[in-house]
């Protein structure tokens, strides 16, 4: 089963799909830090999805839990 994620960029909207939970909150985080409004994280409609409420609420558990830059060793 696909996870979906769908964001707007460029005033476009966008699907993308991914393999499990963990590859979409990923990618949907890291479009977060790039600046676009992801709006949805799922699996089926859009009216099952993760909305924009839970969205920000995983994003700010993944920003408090990456390792800060200066931790990123080669």
């Amino acid at each position: 089963m696909f996870w979906h994620v769908q964001f707007r960029k460029d005033a476009v909207d966008h699907i993308v799909r991914h393999p499990n939970p963990e590859a979409a909150i990923e990618a949907a985080c890291r479009l977060i830090d790039g600046g676009h409004d992801v709006y949805a994280i799922g699996t089926g409609p859009l009216s099952d999805s993760v909305g924009k409420t839970e969205i920000a609420k995983i994003y700010a558990l993944w920003e408090r839990a990456r390792p800060a830059p200066d931790d990123l060793s080669p």
